[in-house]
């Protein structure tokens, strides 16, 4: 009830602040308006941005490779490795974000999969946050007898999750040389549940989304995986490689996780230029740094103290060396607000 208070209230400021800006110069003349119009500015607004800004600033990207310890992705990646088959209680206590900082979320595979499968594509898409080494292996399992296993579902949970927050997936399996569907049903579940299906066989570029999952009262998300509806393998094979996490403040979209309102990337995907634009009322320090898919610093592009207002920088891809296709991470910092935002570099 507060937060659709809220939202009313937020609404009607902006109702308000578009009808006092686009008055005709005549009403200045009528002082009580011109009084509450300047009430309205001094007071009003700033507290609009702060709202706004609060509602804004926060993304944490977190990344999940499961599959071979043969094959274990560097960087600020967690590996989710299985040695001997139908192994569980696999854990990996206080995963990293893509930055290296702690989360608090710990995995644990509750749920046994057959095993590691390392038949997945080398050469996945360059649109994807998922290195070779993420997409090449991955956990398996069936729903018929496979050199005398069979083992129908496997699954994970994660605790430690922050219940108030949202939480979006992104997932990813490949089998190359299929030559019938795997589909592979991922069933996540939390406070609600959401069901998604994607075909691995011959995959390099899809994935499975799920959007603004809310994890249970105790801060729970479980992951079940199982053959789909349209899977037609004789022994229902079905995987789960890679993973992408986002926890946010606010609901996303799929396809489009940056800032609306506060700060704005443009264009993304980029070719040789995009630029940042962000709002800021009053600051005293904003930094920008481009990280590679590992986590690594690529450039510290801008360290300054900006007047408030509309802050605006420019990169030009000619100003980094060696700058390959790919995807990149954009981090904006402004005091101790900071952002994340997924780049691609055509």
């Amino acid at each position: 009830d507060t937060l659709k208070r809220i939202d009313h209230r937020l609404h009607l400021v902006l109702v308000l602040k578009e009808t006092l800006t686009n008055q005709p110069k005549i009403l200045t003349n009528d002082k009580k308006l011109l009084n509450f119009k300047l009430f309205f500015m001094k007071k009003i607004t700033p507290l609009y941005l702060m709202l706004i800004s609060s509602v804004c600033f926060a993304q944490q990207y977190t990344y999940m490779d499961f599959g071979s310890s043969t094959d274990q992705t560097s960087g600020n990646w967690n590996n989710i490795v299985t040695v001997t088959d139908e192994e569980t209680g696999i854990t990996v206590a206080d995963m990293i974000d893509f930055t290296g900082a702690s989360t608090g979320v710990t995995l644990t595979v509750n749920d046994p999969f057959h095993g590691a499968n390392v038949g997945g594509t080398t050469s996945p898409s360059g649109s994807l946050p998922f290195p070779s080494s993420s997409t090449v292996d991955s956990f398996f399992g069936e729903d018929a007898i496979f050199s005398g296993v069979l083992q129908p579902t496997g699954g994970f949970i994660l605790t430690g999750l922050d219940p108030t927050k949202y939480y979006s997936f992104s997932i990813f399996a490949s089998r190359v040389g299929a030559g019938d569907n795997r589909q592979t049903q991922y069933t996540l579940t939390g406070l609600t549940s959401q069901i998604v299906n994607l075909n691995p066989s011959n995959n390099t570029a899809n994935v499975a989304e799920v959007l603004n999952l809310q994890p249970n009262a105790s801060g729970e998300i479980t992951l079940v995986a199982q053959p789909g509806p349209s899977n037609t393998s004789p022994f229902g094979f079905y995987y789960l490689g890679a993973i992408e996490m986002i926890k946010s403040d606010t609901t996303l979209s799929s396809g489009d996780f940056n800032l609306g309102q506060m700060l704005s990337v443009y264009p993304n995907p980029v070719a040789d230029r995009f630029e940042v634009n962000m709002n800021i009322e009053s600051v005293s320090k904003v930094s920008i740094n481009l990280y590679d898919i590992n986590g690594r610093l690529v450039s510290n592009l801008y360290d300054g103290n900006p007047s408030s207002g509309n802050f605006k920088y420019v990169f030009e891809r000619t100003s980094v060396s060696n700058l390959a296709s790919g995807v990149y991470f954009l981090k904006v910092k402004a005091d101790s607000q900071s952002q994340t935002i997924k780049l691609i570099l055509e």
